[in-house]
């Protein structure tokens, strides 16, 4: 609200309550107080039109050890609108499918090692890292269990 605006609205409620009380309608303290009131709710509303903004200091989160924030960050990446995992993130699984397979001497691009690529990940988990369609958050914890799997086969116990 302007100052022109608010300095006519405080005139005009003044206004008021002075004809309220010159013609008796009201006697001149409930004129006096109407006069009041309505000069309080015009300031307080002019105070709220005027898009007042505040100011938010901004926030300074410590860094902790471990990668935490990044790990958080990470984490609500994964997923999109569609509650399907990201294709960035499908094709990210797959690569290290690709290179932990690569690890144990396994070519999973090549058509002649595919029944050992399926032996080491499961039928159904192979042919999902084989497909571009992006797999849901229960698919995508068993592939990457079956990831897991694969460097657990060149430890010794």
């Amino acid at each position: 609200m302007t100052g022109k605006a608010l300095v006519l609205r405080v005139v005009g409620s003044v206004a008021l309550g002075t004809v309220l009380a010159i013609t008796g309608v009201l006697d001149a303290t409930h004129a006096a107080l109407l006069a009041l009131l309505l000069l309080a709710a015009l300031l307080l509303s002019a105070r709220m039109i005027d898009d007042y903004e505040p100011v938010w200091p901004a926030r300074q989160s410590p860094m902790r050890a471990g990668g935490r924030a990044v790990v958080s960050d990470l984490s609500w990446q994964v997923f999109d609108h569609s509650r399907r995992v990201d294709a960035a993130v499908a094709d990210r699984v797959h690569r290290l499918a690709v290179a932990r397979l690569a690890v144990l001497g396994i070519d999973a691009t090549d058509p002649a090692q595919w029944p050992e690529v399926e032996r080491r990940l499961g039928p159904a988990i192979a042919s999902g890292l084989a497909h571009d369609e992006r797999p849901t958050a229960r698919t995508l914890q068993l592939w990457l269990d079956a990831i897991d799997r694969l460097s657990d086969e060149r430890t010794t116990r």
